[in-house]
């Protein structure tokens, strides 16, 4: 190639084949006209040139452009090989560690990939030691944004100094293409025939540069249809999203679903899978009426679902297409995943060679997850209510059957109004709440002093009378004590008798001997006077260690024997109950604070009606009678407040055979409190009308407040 003049940059060398490989010797051609040669020189490049302008304006790829971008300058130029280059500006986290400390700090760390390459001297052709100097100068023209032609420095390696490591001058253009994401630009690198002069190099500088103009041009027009290609494929995402939340019922909606993300985005096949846990069950799957859960098939999909399953994520799977082993005919490409609430995962599987951009779709089919999971929530609650499903059907006909229907309009009033009447009908407000039963007379028998229970005299359930025997203990400490006692007794016993028989003999000798021995016989009559005293109160002590029934009754202990014979116990702790035989009943009941002011009212105006539910016996419901309101507690198990309400239960009912069948104390019951008539609306929202009308009182009362300072 020879060096060209100022006026004409495009010159090429008669012996320049656009399609001879580097370094091959130019064929013998006969002697041509050089202006004939310029010229059709000129035409072929404006030929090359005109097939790029169209191209720009076409519907290709990205890839099948930039491969023909790369064709067409490498024919043109005959030059020895053409690279486009792509950066991109990726962000990574950086840990250091100094001094024990461990720091995190994100940074942006730019990134140089390969597009397209064609010809013989390409990226493959420079050394691995000198790539990365390579690097930095593509990096530092890009950050110029100016076109240049770098010389050949072989062999460059050094990375801090930006160089071309091949022995053929580079031409490098950046590609201005308004890229939507920060540092993401394109570089076209053409390796120029060597022994060009600088015109010559300038001329194909220039040409580099339009067609690097041209390459931005397209790659503009390219994300603008990329634009309006995302438009169009949300436009038809939220008429997939409103129809599906139109339809009846849930198999109509998985149905769709799949369906629609089957016809939308290509793919060969779509299940969706509800994740319960760890476990995946399969629904439905695109155009397939009937599904072999056992099948290959169903099996794939559930296996993609549940190990890929994350809530409100969407996962991309790379196919493997490797020739090691036989990949199945589809592969999962997309696992898509709704709310935790909904469980609910979109499966999608292609074949290898199916060009899907599973990258940019994975937005839309993570916002139809989500909505399909809202809708089948919604359609779960609907088919809870009787006549939901009718309801939706009939209100999505009346939508779109437009005004002049008037049967539906009419049925659609008759349904107000019925609304109206059912929630201003008048009905009793019945409160339940849980109580216990308990007998007014009723003994309870406490361990007079730390024991061991040695003997029960009765059974659970039996009938005792008056002062009959239900335990007896021992006290082995107190039992010790008595036999001390006689013991000694014994021994003060034989010494008041020898003193006797002294006192008798010394009756003639001295006076003085008599009166010691009297002394010390009067104090052996103390010591016996005080041990018996002692055992008096020991034996008292001795006679309280046996219980005995204080009225007639039955015994109410559950599994006596089993809790105390034998077993050692402390002072008053409880051992057993003795329900009186003549005793009224009364029931320990809990009302909601909430619920006791129609209570009250009803009480008041006479009209209050109770019934005591005992769960787990024939008995029948028993009436009782309200005695008194005790004060109000907070039960600290679901932090509520309730207020203490004692009914007696009428004497009337026949409450002995509750006796006769075993103990009652503290028996678990219901008690209903039958009020005046409302209306069934406020029956049924009674709590939430009750809270919002206190709230008002406390916000005018909280008002007039100041009013009454100020005055």
């Amino acid at each position: 190639m020879n060096s060209a003049t100022t006026d004409a940059p495009f010159v090429f060398s008669p012996a320049s084949s656009p399609l001879r490989p580097s370094g091959a010797a130019p064929a013998s051609q006969p002697h041509r006209n050089p202006d004939a040669l310029v010229d059709e020189t000129r035409r072929e490049i404006s030929e090359i040139v005109r097939e790029v302008a169209l191209a720009v304006r076409s519907e290709r790829s990205r890839s099948e452009f930039l491969g023909m971008l790369a064709d067409r300058i490498l024919r043109a130029m005959a030059a020895e090989g053409v690279v486009i280059w792509r950066t991109e500006a990726v962000a990574e986290r950086i840990v250091d560690a100094p001094a024990g400390a461990k720091t995190r700090r994100d940074s942006m760390r730019t990134t140089i990939s390969v597009v397209h390459r064609i010809g013989t001297i390409t990226d493959r052709s420079i050394p691995e030691a000198s790539h990365a100097s390579h690097h930095r100068m593509l990096l530092e023209v890009m950050e110029a944004a100016q076109p240049v032609v770098v010389p050949p420095t072989p062999d460059a390696s050094d990375p801090e100094v930006p160089t071309n490591p091949t022995h053929f001058p580079a031409a490098v253009v950046p590609i201005e293409c308004d890229s939507e994401r920060q540092n993401d630009a394109y570089v076209l690198e053409v390796f120029l025939e060597q022994g060009g002069g600088v015109a010559t190099q300038r001329g194909y500088l220039r040409f580099v540069a339009q067609m690097a103009d041209l390459a931005g041009e397209f790659l503009r027009g390219d994300r603008l249809r990329d634009l309006q290609r995302r438009q169009q494929c949300s436009e038809q995402v939220d008429a997939v999203i409103a129809s599906i939340h139109g339809l009846s019922s849930r198999k109509q909606i998985e149905a769709r679903i799949v369906d629609a993300v089957s016809d939308l985005f290509g793919f060969d096949r779509v299940g969706l899978c509800y994740v319960r846990g760890a476990e995946a069950e399969l629904c439905a799957v695109s155009y397939v009426n009937t599904i072999d859960v056992r099948g290959a098939a169903a099996r794939q999909i559930v296996e993609a679902a549940e190990s890929f399953y994350a809530p409100k994520t969407t996962s991309l799977l790379e196919a493997d297409a490797s020739s090691d082993k036989v990949a199945p005919a589809l592969q999962p490409r997309v696992v898509a995943a709704s709310d935790a609430a909904d469980a609910l995962c979109l499966v999608c599987l292609s074949k290898v060679d199916n060009p899907i951009d599973c990258q940019a779709i994975a937005g839309e089919l993570q916002r139809l997850t989500e909505h399909a999971g809202l809708a089948t929530r919604h359609r779960r609650s609907i088919e809870a209510i009787p006549g939901g499903r009718w309801l939706v059907s009939f209100a999505n006909q009346t939508r779109g059957n437009g005004s002049g229907n008037w049967f539906a309009r009419m049925v659609a009033i008759g349904m107000f109004t019925l609304a109206l009447v059912v929630a201003f009908f008048p009905v009793p407000m019945v409160i339940t709440t849980p109580a216990t039963l308990r007998p007014s007379n009723i003994q309870t028998l406490f361990a007079a002093r730390s024991a061991i229970v040695q003997q029960i005299h009765v059974a659970h359930g039996e009938r005792v009378r008056k002062g009959q025997d239900l335990v007896t203990m021992s006290d082995p400490e107190l039992e010790q004590q008595i036999t001390s006692l006689i013991g000694r007794r014994a021994v003060l016993s034989q010494k008041q008798a020898a003193i006797t028989t002294a006192l008798v003999d010394t009756a003639s000798h001295r006076s003085e001997r008599h009166e010691q021995i009297q002394s010390e016989r009067s104090l052996v009559v103390e010591e016996l006077q005080a041990i018996d005293d002692q055992m008096q109160i020991l034996e008292q002590v001795k006679d309280s260690l046996v219980l005995r029934a204080s009225h007639d009754g039955v015994v109410d202990s559950w599994q006596i024997e089993r809790r105390l014979l034998g077993r050692p116990v402390g002072r008053g702790d409880k051992l057993l109950e003795v329900i009186g035989k003549e005793t009224s009943w009364l029931v320990d009941a809990r009302v909601p604070v909430s619920r006791i002011v129609p209570v009250r009212a009803a009480l008041k105006s006479e009209t209050l009606r109770t019934a005591v539910i005992i769960d787990g016996t024939d008995t029948p419901n028993h009436t009782a009678i309200v005695q008194q309101f005790g004060p109000s507690t907070r039960n600290a198990k679901d932090d509520s407040d309730s207020k203490a309400v004692v009914l007696r239960i009428d004497e009337g009912d026949d409450i002995g055979a509750i006796a006769g069948a075993g103990p009652v104390s503290g028996a678990p019951v219901r008690v209903l409190f039958r009020c005046d008539t409302k209306p069934a609306i406020q029956v049924l929202f009674y709590d939430a009308l009750e809270s919002v009308r206190s709230t008002i009182g406390l916000y005018r009362s909280a008002r007039s407040q100041p009013t009454e300072n100020a005055s």
